[in-house]
């Protein structure tokens, strides 16, 4: 087997990042990073990290560094899908970043009328839908559609810019607020949704997870606990239809899949196909499929996941499992769901930097610019980059930079590793 060599760039979700991180290391992966986020610089564990803040930077350094041959590689959020598709790179380059095969493809990324446009194109079950460039048009394709709906803002994620229009005085209510066209008008399907994360090689699938969210941060927001499945158990068609999925899409990649299991036919319908892994990448290990073993093996053997058969019987077949960076701190201290027995080994440090600080340095932003005039801020911004340069060449924007020797041991974010 060759070398493995995986670049992840992103850094607009860290915590994504870091689940990422430390899932490509565990398969045998030597990770480079391209981040506009500091928390990874001082990781022993990435190889080349390159910070770049700027957005306009990203897609070239981005560029740049693919004109390395890697056996992988993984976008880390969705505004880096948005920023390198959207970019002026060449459609070869493009697809050299992008978990797709086509420039055909570019279409349903970050998207959600490409999507079903993809869908419906390629006979996959989606909720039926109309597209909606301006407010008469909104109106007239509730009225075809039926009660209830859901309008959805083109580009979003985290659940944010959908909203659900129970009749015609809820849509007359949504069109004096909503500003950004178009949108997409989708009718409600009533059923459980299904969360199907995927991983992908060349349209084919090499593996999948199955869990059914439990419960969200807010409505239509992340899902904090969720119910896995072993996929051994599950009907041969889901696997049949993430197949489809996955060539009707050209995945080449994680592809983190939504769908509802309606109650008036039994069918499942797809909606949503974000073209990057998410929080719960790590979880599945918890019923014995982990994916670091299973991507590890595919790039060693080209072998997949167990998709029937193979049934693990020293895992439980269903587990229900929280998401301790979705829990309240009141859940977290009393233990709420089982949450204790998932921690990280760093839990500590990932809390104290992911919630603490995090909070810490929004307050002290907040109280900066409040007292501080404007271009008293810009000032001392200027003196913090002079000195930023000088003491850490090696860490100005697109430059690498390489780990030094480590001099004992010292937490580090890429290693989100569960205990069992």
């Amino acid at each position: 087997m060759d070398k493995l060599e995986a670049l992840l760039i992103g850094g607009y979700w860290p915590e994504l990042m870091a689940v990422t991180l430390g899932l490509l290391i565990r398969a045998g992966f030597t990770v480079d990073v391209i981040c506009n986020n500091t928390a990874f610089r001082r990781s022993s564990a990435i190889r080349d990290y390159v910070l770049v803040k700027k957005r306009d930077l990203l897609a070239r350094t981005a560029a740049e560094k693919i004109r390395k041959d890697y056996s992988l590689v993984v976008i880390g959020d969705d505004a880096t899908l948005g920023v390198i598709l959207n970019s002026d790179l060449t459609h070869e380059q493009k697809l050299r970043l992008l978990p797709i095969l086509s420039d055909k493809n570019f279409g349903h990324i970050f998207s959600k009328i490409g999507l079903s446009l993809a869908l419906e194109e390629n006979g996959i079950s989606t909720p039926e839908y109309r597209i909606a460039r301006n407010e008469g048009e909104l109106a007239a394709g509730a009225e075809t559609l039926g009660y209830p709906i859901l309008v959805k803002l083109d580009s979003s994620a985290g659940g944010v810019g959908i909203f659900e229009c129970l009749d015609k005085a809820d849509v007359e209510d949504l069109r004096k607020t909503l500003k950004l066209y178009p949108v997409l008008v989708q009718r409600k399907v009533k059923g459980v949704e299904v969360s199907l994360e995927a991983f992908y090689r060349h349209g084919e699938l090499v593996h999948f997870a199955y869990s059914i969210p439990e419960k969200s941060k807010y409505r239509f927001g992340p899902t904090s606990v969720r119910s896995y499945q072993q996929i051994a158990s599950l009907e041969p068609q889901v696997s049949d239809e993430l197949r489809r999925v996955g060539k009707a899409l050209g995945s080449h990649g994680f592809t983190s899949v939504g769908c509802i299991h309606a109650e008036h036919d039994k069918k499942r319908y797809y909606f949503e196909a974000d073209m990057r892994p998410n929080l719960w990448i790590d979880q599945p290990r918890y019923l014995g499929e982990d994916w670091a073993k299973i991507i590890q093996r595919h790039f060693a053997e080209g072998a997949a996941g167990r998709h029937a058969g193979s049934f693990d019987i020293s895992y439980p077949n269903r587990v229900l499992i929280p998401h301790y960076l979705r829990l309240t701190w009141a859940e977290l201290i009393f233990n709420r769901y089982g949450v204790w027995k998932y921690l990280p080994e760093n839990f500590l440090y990932v809390l104290i930097h992911y919630r603490i600080l995090t909070w810490a340095r929004w307050a002290v932003r907040k109280v900066y610019g409040f007292f501080l005039p404007k271009k008293v801020r810009v000032f001392f911004k200027r003196v913090r980059l002079q000195i930023s340069v000088r003491s850490s060449p090696r860490t100005r924007e697109g430059q690498a930079h390489q780990p030094a020797e480590s001099h004992g041991p010292r937490p580090s974010m890429a290693r989100l590793e569960d205990r069992r």
